[in-house]
């Protein structure tokens, strides 16, 4: 029940405040997904009075956070939340650098390419291009989250973490990612060290997707901390020794130009 959703930094055992009732429509009207939400799908989720809920609405759609849907009586998402959404996306400029170069790798190579961003202790799709060769993938469209640990780009973004960090991180996660993923801390350390060691990682392989392969870089900043991370997907039937050499060396390209040339569009702290 969303009535429930806990709140980082926050005390649970004080009332919840105005924003967290906000975020809480959003939530539910998102998972309605096309259709939106319904009066009385907010009031069966949420724990608060429907005055309160009716003065949230409105203001959400003053903002332009909420819109009606088509629907009579429903609640779509609003625009506003693509705009903000855009921008989040773009961290460090890195989106509107890397999807054209992403575009390119895939119009040559035929396979699918991403961008990763470290999210807590998730790791988030920036941007994906497919190729003529798509396949499957733990994460669906742009915005998908992983947990760290899970797929090639998260194991290139935790090789550079300081180690504190992410064995914190690891341990956080250890339990979802052997239940959800079948995948355990050592392999995922093990890559970590090929990471390290090579300069690119393959992930590591759960009970998912086991037809599929990847290879990722990651996209470090003046000081070796990771902005991001490059990786793309393709069928095993896809990794041969030459395709996989070719696929790297145009990635590595890539990420070096985009860093190099990049000057005041890339913002390094």
């Amino acid at each position: 029940m969303t009535r429930d959703m806990p709140v980082n930094g926050s005390n649970t055992h004080q009332s919840p405040t105005t924003l967290v009732h906000a975020m809480q429509i959003l939530q539910i009207t998102a998972s309605g997904g096309h259709r939106g939400a319904s009066i009385d799908n907010y009031l069966d989720e949420l724990d608060f009075s429907r005055p309160t809920l009716y003065r949230l609405l409105k203001g959400l759609k003053q903002q332009g956070f909420l819109r009606s849907s088509p629907i009579r009586g429903r609640y779509l998402l609003g625009y506003e939340l693509l705009v903000l959404g855009a921008q989040a996306g773009n961290g460090a400029g890195l989106r509107d650098l890397a999807r054209p170069r992403l575009l390119a790798l895939a119009q040559r190579w035929g396979d699918s390419f991403y961008l990763f961003a470290r999210d807590g202790v998730n790791a988030v799709c920036l941007e994906v291009q497919n190729g003529a060769y798509p396949v499957g993938s733990f994460v669906r469209a742009t915005g998908g989250r992983l947990p760290l640990g899970v797929g090639q780009a998260s194991v290139a973004l935790l090789a550079y973490l300081g180690g504190d960090e992410r064995d914190e991180i690891l341990n956080h996660n250890a339990e979802r990612l052997m239940d959800e993923y079948a995948i355990a801390i050592a392999d995922i350390e093990d890559e970590i060290s090929h990471q390290l060691k090579h300069g690119y990682s393959r992930g590591v392989e759960g009970s998912l997707l086991p037809e599929y392969c990847g290879l990722a870089i990651p996209i470090l900043d003046h000081s070796g901390h990771p902005l991001g991370a490059m990786s793309c997907s393709m069928l095993k039937s896809r990794m041969t020794t030459d395709h996989k050499l070719d696929v790297l060396q145009g990635m590595q390209e890539e990420v070096a130009t985009m860093v190099n040339k990049a000057h005041g569009l890339l913002y390094l702290d």
